[in-house]
């Protein structure tokens, strides 16, 4: 009976383990969709941490039109994340101000919703670089949740910026708002409305006067 027993706490955890399956593949090649159960954005989650200050910072939105915006914005004053090198995991702090750029690389995808005119597609940050003021580099597999949504304002006004958005898959006439784009392997270009890189970090009681050069501008480079 002992036996019988271990037998069965033994095999019946294989059971339980559940394997996301990809959506079928149609004449062109659909998005690789991931498990609902691996997107986090949405899940309510126990926050057990203390609320980091918040610090005002003047930022450079990049969006995914190619269009700049130059705004200010009230962002966590600091970030704490683990990366590893070689062997060994560090847990690493840094600054704002200390951040030169933040870039999200590629996206996750998974299916919300099937109609007859296409698939919707949520999309959230899955591949992150910060690049720091003194050269160092980390990667990260998430985007900070405090940055997902960020509130600025401009010398146009107040607006909301957000780094997920979701889209519409429509088979051969591909996305939504860039008919026949072409889908790679797991990654995307952003939304034309969400942004996909912050840089400057520039505290604004050490920066110019607010809105200088605030508003849209055209693509910049570092």
């Amino acid at each position: 009976m002992r036996k019988v027993l271990f037998l069965f706490f033994l095999i019946s955890p294989l059971f339980a383990i559940e394997y996301p399956s990809p959506p079928q593949e149609p004449t062109v090649r659909e998005p690789i969709s991931e498990n609902s159960e691996k997107s986090t954005r949405g899940k309510k989650t126990k926050n057990t941490t203390a609320k980091v200050p918040l610090t005002a910072m003047r930022l450079r939105i990049h969006l995914g039109d190619k269009s700049v915006l130059v705004a200010e914005a009230a962002i966590p004053a600091t970030y704490s994340f683990t990366h590893k090198k070689g062997q060994i995991q560090y847990n690493q702090t840094v600054r704002a101000e200390d951040i030169r750029e933040i870039a999200i690389e590629s996206y996750r995808a998974h299916r919300v919703a099937s109609a007859k005119d296409g698939d919707v597609y949520e999309f959230e940050p899955a591949t992150v670089r910060i690049e720091l003021k003194d050269g160092q580099v980390f990667k990260l597999q998430y985007l900070f949740k405090e940055l997902k949504k960020i509130k600025a304002k401009n010398a146009d006004g107040s607006f909301t910026v957000f780094a997920f958005f979701a889209d519409t898959w429509r088979g051969k006439r591909g996305w939504q708002e860039r008919e026949g784009e072409p889908f790679v392997k797991q990654t995307r270009r952003a939304h034309p409305a969400a942004f996909n890189r912050l840089e400057y970090f520039e505290p604004v009681d050490k920066g110019s006067a607010a809105g200088d050069n605030a508003g849209k501008e055209g693509e910049t480079k570092p």
